[in-house]
């Protein structure tokens, strides 16, 4: 029985030890798998794409940023390239801007690793690091050129840049090129390797000696805009009434008056009226003031067309169009 036991207490004590050591294994294990947990790493940029001339503002999410010096800018690179300057925000945040890339990072057109170092240790690389530099878009837009403020105005902008490539008609929408009017974004439609279509959004008329600006965007990055050569105008689209005596239009008064005239369009608020050279009395409809006026008289005039125009104390322009058009006549 004495050997039996001894026996027992030998496996007892073996199988305690392999435990033991096994236990010892898998907490150095883990001890070892904190060990190597990275003290920097990158976790997204506020932005991905920025001008090949450099100079793209770009905020660096990740950690371990507090042990880095910001008189040592090599500490941030965007592939070969250090940046000229960083201002470390927070340990989990960092700004600065992107730098022109060297032409050994120009192959590809143009993606390159955002890398960062402690000196001691290094950023590891993975797609939240990627950034990719792209050409820029000029435009020019035609002298004068208005643009309705109800929008959909179509004008033929020229396009120019390194490397501009518009793709073709079927691929034009791959490219991810876009335009905005004042900062609103635009429809672009293919036209040929320079030119593109612009349907211009609504906008609000541009006062006196003003212009607007028409920026174009490859896949998001900005190129030289054109801020010289179009103006917004108001426009008249509809008048309830076409055509009138010479002898003038009452409209019905009463409980419920009904105006002689009712105009619509786009960009009207503030508006002083005109019937050809006359003076037109007219109040802007209560929440509609850019777009509905009514005017409860048609004052008399000589026969033949005119145009229902508003004027602007502050200068801003309005356009003669089609649908402003009156005509009186003696019949």
């Amino acid at each position: 029985m004495l050997a039996v036991r001894t026996r027992r207490t030998r496996l007892v004590a073996a199988l305690g030890a392999s435990v033991l050591a096994s236990g010892a294994v898998l907490a150095g294990a883990s001890i070892a798998s904190a060990a190597v947990a990275p003290a920097l790493s990158i976790k997204s940029l506020s932005i991905s794409k920025g001008n090949i001339a450099g100079g793209t503002a770009v905020v660096i999410t990740g950690k371990g940023f507090n042990a880095l010096d910001e008189g040592v800018p090599a500490s941030v690179m965007f592939g070969t390239q250090a940046v000229a300057f960083f201002n470390v925000l927070s340990d989990t945040q960092l700004a600065t801007r992107a730098p022109v890339p060297a032409s050994s990072d120009l192959r590809d057109l143009v993606k390159v690793q955002v890398k960062i170092t402690d000196g001691d240790h290094t950023t590891a690389n993975t797609t939240a690091d990627d950034f990719t530099y792209l050409p820029p878009i000029a435009v020019a837009v035609p002298a004068d050129t208005v643009f309705s403020a109800a929008g959909g105005t179509v004008v033929r902008l020229t396009l120019s840049g390194d490397n501009l490539d518009l793709g073709t008609a079927p691929t034009f929408a791959s490219k991810k090129i876009s335009a905005t009017v004042n900062g609103v974004l635009g429809k672009l439609k293919y036209v040929d390797a320079t030119h593109v279509d612009l349907a211009a959004p609504p906008g609000t008329p541009t006062t006196s000696g003003g212009a607007v600006t028409v920026a174009v965007f490859n896949d998001g990055v900005p190129g030289p805009v054109d801020d010289e050569h179009a103006t917004y105008a108001a426009v008249v689209s509809r008048l309830s009434v076409t055509s009138g005596k010479t002898t003038g239009t009452e409209g019905i008064d009463g409980d419920k008056p009904k105006p002689a005239l009712t105009i619509t369009g786009a960009g009207l608020t503030g508006a002083e009226w005109k019937i050809g050279e006359d003076a037109l009395s007219c109040t802007a409809v209560a929440g509609k003031a850019s777009t509905t006026w009514t005017c409860q008289d048609i004052p008399a005039g000589d026969a033949g067309p005119v145009s229902v125009l508003p004027e602007f104390s502050n200068g801003a322009v309005a356009a003669v169009t089609a649908g402003a058009t009156y005509t009186y006549s003696e019949l």
